[in-house]
């Protein structure tokens, strides 16, 4: 009568011979298998460790007897059932059913795993952050580790047999990074305008298990930003006057969200209050009039937001010096917006209010060969306290110049230190003061 068959992968009998003592073969027909190879002091330490193959309970699961005794000088008298990874999808069946699988399971399962014992979790045949780094060196020592590279964590972000998704990533995109990264998801959930670069997945600023630079950045600073804003590079490369801001230890990220925001550009906060949250004394809470551009909350109508040509930033030419005679490019800044009329015509009925009757008095001080009077002499750039922003006073050179300028319904009068006091009146002209 055949003895009974042992184990889930049957096919040969369970009565197999046996080494009781190495060179003394013994035959067991009742004897569980696995008791014999282990009592046999051949393989006594084959199924020890904290984790042990639940298939090793019976030897018979992956090994057949192919001749007897066991053993025998200079031959091998068992097999494996089938060959690897065959062997173990017989029973580990979904470790390669999706479409991208592991190299390493080409060579068979025991590349990673001890097939009887070990001490490591899963059965790995050493720690999780060496056994992947015998094969996958990258990233090496870096300043800068994902922490659960540097945890020795692999599986945190893929999966070790078989994935939808390449390189064997345990989710698709965005949605492994958010997984630990909720504040990035919550902020892209909370804002209108997203950065673009976001559509090809975080790696598109990141390097995934670690490199040079803070936050695994693949670049340091604007150099990360210019591979995609070239336009801006160029700018910023070619220009003698670069603002500042991308010279801070931010960079780009001083004014602009690398992720999401609700402002066109990305900006942190409107155009305004991003430029004078470091240009904190151009626009006071005390000014009561504020120069349009920067009312609409536009600061780039006059200046340059990354690079340019000309200093402060302008982006057109306006004079540095107190007195520049008008020409049709000195003042191009200002003829953005403001008519040239105002001051071409040596009287008007209509182009400026500041006339005596039609006597052109911004003619009278800008466009004069000798002497012409610049803008920053009577008005305050950015914002005052005045109506069309006359100064308080002005810098001229190292004196603070009083105006002394009052208003009227028809004209007004000034008392600056640059001449007498004088009067103009649009319908009574020739006033005395």
């Amino acid at each position: 009568m055949m003895p009974p068959m042992h184990g889930p992968r049957l096919g040969i009998s369970a009565g197999l011979f046996f080494l009781a003592l190495c060179g003394s073969p013994i035959v067991t027909p009742s004897l569980a298998a696995q008791e014999s190879c282990q009592s046999a002091q051949c393989h006594a330490t084959l199924v020890q460790g904290s984790a042990v193959h639940e298939a090793a309970g019976s030897c018979d699961n992956c090994h057949a007897a192919t001749a007897t005794p066991h053993p025998q000088q200079g031959q091998k008298t068992f097999k494996l059932l089938d060959a690897q990874p065959a062997l173990c999808t017989g029973c580990h069946d979904a470790v390669a059913a999706k479409p991208e699988v592991h190299e390493a399971l080409a060579d068979g399962c025991t590349t990673c795993h001890s097939p009887h014992a070990s001490n490591t979790a899963h059965l790995l045949s050493k720690p999780q952050k060496e056994l992947c780094a015998d094969c996958h060196s990258e990233p090496g020592a870096v300043a800068f580790p994902h922490g659960p590279v540097e945890a020795g964590d692999c599986t945190a972000c893929h999966t070790p047999h078989s994935s939808d998704i390449k390189p064997l990533l345990a989710r698709k995109g965005d949605a492994l990074c958010v997984d630990c990264h909720s504040d990035i998801s919550d902020l892209l959930a909370a804002k209108k305008v997203k950065h673009p670069a976001l559509d090809d997945g975080c790696t598109s600023c990141h390097q995934p298990h670690g490199g040079a630079h803070p936050k695994l950045l693949a670049e340091e600073g604007p150099a990360l930003c210019f591979q995609c804003h070239d336009d801006v590079a160029t700018k910023v490369q070619k220009s003698p006057v670069v603002h500042a801001a991308l010279a801070s230890a931010k960079g780009c990220a001083a004014c602009h969200s690398p992720h999401a925001a609700d402002e066109k550009g990305l900006l942190l906060q409107p155009q305004k209050e991003t430029c004078l949250g470091c240009h904190e004394k151009i626009v006071t809470p005390a000014m009561t009039v504020v120069h349009g551009p920067i009312r609409d909350g536009s600061c780039t109508d006059c200046h340059e937001p990354h690079g340019g040509t000309l200093p402060k930033l302008l982006v057109d030419s306006f004079p540095a010096t107190a007195y520049v005679p008008y020409t049709d490019t000195a003042y191009a800044l200002c003829f953005k917006c403001h008519e040239r009329d105002l001051l071409k015509y040596p009287d008007t009925s209509f182009a400026t209010g500041f006339r005596d009757g039609e006597r052109n008095l911004h003619f009278l001080h800008v466009n004069n060969a000798q002497k012409g009077r610049s803008c920053v002499l009577c008005h305050s750039l950015h914002g005052g306290t005045n109506d069309v922003l006359i100064a308080d006073s002005v810098a001229f050179g190292s004196w603070k110049l009083p105006l002394k300028f009052v208003k009227t319904d028809s004209g007004g009068s000034c008392a600056p230190g640059c001449h007498r006091p004088a009067v103009y009146d649009r319908k009574s002209p020739g006033k005395k003061p």
